[in-house]
């Protein structure tokens, strides 16, 4: 009869623990590249997005000075004078006394 010296446990089991490659495996290189390239293809076409809108502001801007240019030029001095900037009003607030008091009904 075989004599055991003592009985297996956890301890024994064989892992992969401590087993670690000091590279990564190539399949998964090769998908981190890809997962790259596909950001790096999102990016530019938000750049390019990007430059249409500012080239359609741009336009705009360009639009809206020759349209002040436009009106300067058939305004010729015939805009209104200036007037004198008239002082605030005094508010209403505190101007009068009030006809009743405050009351609380219960």
């Amino acid at each position: 009869m075989p004599v055991h010296a003592r009985p297996r446990g956890v301890s024994d089991l064989r892992t992969l623990t401590g087993r670690s490659d000091t590279g990564i495996p190539a399949h998964k290189a090769y998908l981190r590249i890809s997962f790259l390239e596909l950001e790096r293809a999102r990016k530019l076409q938000e750049m390019r997005t990007a430059r249409g809108r500012v080239d359609v502001i741009d336009a705009r801007f360009r639009e809206i000075d020759s349209e002040i240019a436009d009106i300067l030029a058939n305004l010729r001095g015939t805009a209104p004078r200036a007037r004198p900037v008239q002082g605030p009003r005094p508010a209403p607030v505190g101007l009068r006394r009030a006809e009743r008091k405050f009351r609380l009904s219960y």
